[in-house]
């Protein structure tokens, strides 16, 4: 009874580590972090089958979902607060930290801050304190993020160092920023300072709002800022115009360091995706152009190719977006000038022998742009992956591209190599609801490769279909089940028909369950055993 009661007076901060203290500790001499990990990390993610990259959460909700409003509980903690910082008293703060741990603040922070803003009696002063003690002490990211938040209320240059530090780690890099956005006069070099120590989220944050006030800057943002671990798509447009890509790249010459930050923009606006694309880029036209103009003698790597095969692609197809791109700066003219002038590098006799090398290169990034360039440039790449492979057939993105092949002798050799030498029993462990992630499940997205295409290809690889239909891991019975639906059911053979049965009785994912189900009712008669 009296270890209960000690526990629960006990408070929550008390015997936990300090997430400013842990920071503090794993940054480098260079300034960045060692790692990602928190000290609340098990706690925070008890239950939960995904774990966020850090500030992932935050950042997909911020550009991806509508802002919230105020709940009560919300209302609640804001009326806590003020009550503190008219009287402060360690059991408030207890309380208020507790509630903090669990509330769903997210986008709702704003609307936080407004109420307490607005709230009569609040005493600045102590809000102010009681934000630094929390970001300082809090051991729950949740607690520290009110903190940061907190302090973005007031001018907080005398805690720049702290905002500094939390900062660098990526899950506060948001708070960070906004804090000393609106609480510091030379805000925009702070951010400046802060944004070459992040790489994820954190920088996505900081690049959207820094204003290229220098040249420092524009000339960062061009060699540097688009390059990100989180989908460079987010900061391309963004750095293209801030930096003034346009103007940069109509040199007559220009620097390798430039060069190879302009062919990072460039390939992220070709790839579209969540934010503004080549189409939405005012000056498309002209850094296309000037681009091809000095990658003739400057593109010496498959990366910059890459992206040149990419534009040859994007102005040989004919669809209704050149319609449109008349209408944006592009000629018909402008339009087969450049067109040649990324031909007359395509067809560079220098490229064969570098492609052929990437291929069979042992680093995975030059493989990469190996198999990319070989593809386009009609390359055949498939033995040298194979060979590749069967040293190590462990290796997941093989399995991916060997499967783009329309040759069924190809097909029928992958499938024996899986067969032959994938861990088939350690992946047939029963079904559960696994998304398959991580390094336990390396194996599954081996045959998660093969899987999604098998369905083109009656009748071969049975023996995978039916480890797939026993994994755990859920996109391996999607993929399956793919296949099962598009053979005739005359192909699928006893072991089939028995996993489908089994799979019908304990498969525990509810839609996958009903597409068993929705299957055997088309093909019912197809679950009765072969004599």
């Amino acid at each position: 009874m009296v270890i209960f009661f000690n526990k629960a007076m006990r408070a929550p901060w008390e015997g936990e580590t300090s997430i400013y203290a842990y920071i503090q500790k794993q940054i480098k001499d260079e300034g960045r972090l060692i790692n990602t990990s928190l000290p609340d990390d098990e706690e925070y993610w008890a239950g939960s089958k995904m774990r966020w990259v850090a500030g992932g959460m935050d950042g997909a909700m911020g550009h991806h979902a509508a802002r919230g409003n105020l709940t009560d509980e919300l209302r609640e903690l804001v009326h806590q607060l003020a009550k503190q910082s008219r009287k402060p008293r360690r059991s408030l703060r207890k309380a208020i930290y507790r509630k903090l741990i669990k509330a769903d603040i997210g986008g709702k922070i704003d609307a936080v801050l407004e109420e307490l803003r607005k709230h009569p009696g609040v005493n600045p002063e102590h809000v102010f304190s009681e934000g630094k003690w929390l970001a300082e002490n809090g051991a729950h990211r949740n607690v520290v993020k009110f903190g940061i938040a907190l302090l973005g209320l007031f001018q907080n240059e005398h805690v720049k160092e702290l905002l500094l530090t939390l900062g660098k780690h990526e899950e506060f890099t948001l708070y960070a920023t906004v804090a000393i956005q609106n609480g510091m006069e030379d805000e925009n070099n702070v951010l400046f300072e802060l944004v070459k120590d992040v790489n994820g989220w954190g920088k996505i944050h900081i690049v959207e709002r820094l204003e290229p006030s220098t040249p420092e800057i524009k000339q960062w943002l061009l060699r540097k800022g688009c390059q990100n671990s989180v989908m460079n798509e987010y900061l391309a447009c963004i750095c293209a115009r801030n930096g003034e890509l346009h103007a940069a790249l109509s040199s007559e010459q220009v620097d390798s360091e430039l060069y190879e930050g302009a062919t990072d923009i460039i390939q992220a606006l070709l790839n579209g995706g969540p934010a503004e694309d080549i189409d939405d880029y005012e000056h498309a036209p002209q850094v296309i152009s000037n681009y091809l103009r000095l990658s003739y003698t400057m593109c010496n790597a498959l990366k910059p190719l890459s992206v040149i095969l990419e534009i040859r692609d994007l102005l040989s197809h004919t669809d209704e977006m050149w319609e449109k791109r008349m209408s944006l700066g592009w000629t018909e003219e402008l339009r087969m000038e450049i067109l040649a002038a990324s031909q007359r590098i395509i067809t560079l006799s220098k490229w064969e022998s570098l492609v052929i090398d990437a291929v069979n290169s042992t680093d995975r990034v030059d493989r990469y742009y190996g198999v990319v360039c070989a593809k386009k440039l009609g390359i055949d790449s498939w033995d040298a992956l194979y060979t590749q492979l069967l040293t190590n057939p462990l290796q997941e993105s093989f399995y991916y591209d060997l499967m783009k092949t329309d040759d069924l002798q190809r097909i029928e050799k992958l499938v024996q190599l899986a067969e032959d030498h994938l861990p088939l029993q350690e992946i047939a462990t029963g079904p559960k609801d696994e998304m398959g992630l991580g390094q336990e499940y390396v194996p599954h997205r081996c045959l998660l490769g093969i899987l999604q295409r098998l369905d083109e290809y009656e009748g071969m690889g049975k023996r995978l279909l039916a480890v797939g239909l026993n994994s755990p891991v859920t996109s391996n019975r999607n993929m399956a089940l793919k296949a099962l639906e598009a053979w005739e059911a005359s192909s699928w053979g006893n072991e089939l028909v028995i996993a489908l049965n089994k799979l019908a009785e304990i498969e525990p994912n509810e839609s996958v369950r009903e597409r068993v189900l929705r299957l055997k009712e088309v093909k019912y008669s197809l679950f009765t055993l072969e004599e």
